[in-house]
């Protein structure tokens, strides 16, 4: 009994303190003074990206970073049957961030792409087309807080430095 019990409480021990932690779970805690300037592209992606960003944004006295955003998504046609039906889509979508932050200027591209299959209801079609937008935008606002936080540290050490 009692070493069922110590193996319970050592394994507890081990497993509660293995040190894992999602890939953007420190990312929460960041509070960047954002002012998101000019949209441009599609709008499910630019809507997403907006509500992604606006989970960091924080009104301090901190210098802001200034936004601007160029969103373009493309669909075409990746394979066919031989009755010339489609039966995949090829999904690509790539964001340009203009980031204004101080006297510096930096330029972020990413890029993503999905294979969509087709299926027999369109409006099924195009609300998993609409949720793979979503997921697109929240990927891309992910990147850039990582950017934008990595950018702001090395900015604090240079001042720190000179």
């Amino acid at each position: 009994m009692y070493k069922n019990l110590l193996l319970l409480l050592i394994s507890f021990f081990l497993l509660n303190n293995c040190g894992y932690s999602p890939i953007y779970s420190k990312n929460i805690d960041q509070k960047l003074n954002i002012e998101l300037v000019d949209f441009s592209g599609d709008r499910e992606i630019n809507n997403s990206i907006k509500f992604n960003l606006k989970r960091y944004n924080y009104q301090g006295n901190e210098s802001k970073f200034f936004i601007e955003t160029n969103s373009e998504y493309t669909k075409s046609t990746e394979t066919k049957n031989l009755a010339g039906d489609t039966i995949a889509y090829n999904l690509s979508s790539s964001v340009t961030f203009t980031v204004l932050y101080g006297k510096d200027k930096k330029i972020f591209k990413f890029n993503e792409k999905s294979t969509l299959k087709n299926i027999a209801s369109q409006i099924d079609e195009d609300i998993y087309e609409t949720n793979i937008k979503k997921n697109f935008g929240e990927l891309f606002s992910n990147r850039l807080i990582m950017q934008l936080i990595r950018l702001k540290w090395l900015l604090n050490i240079t001042i720190l430095i000179n």
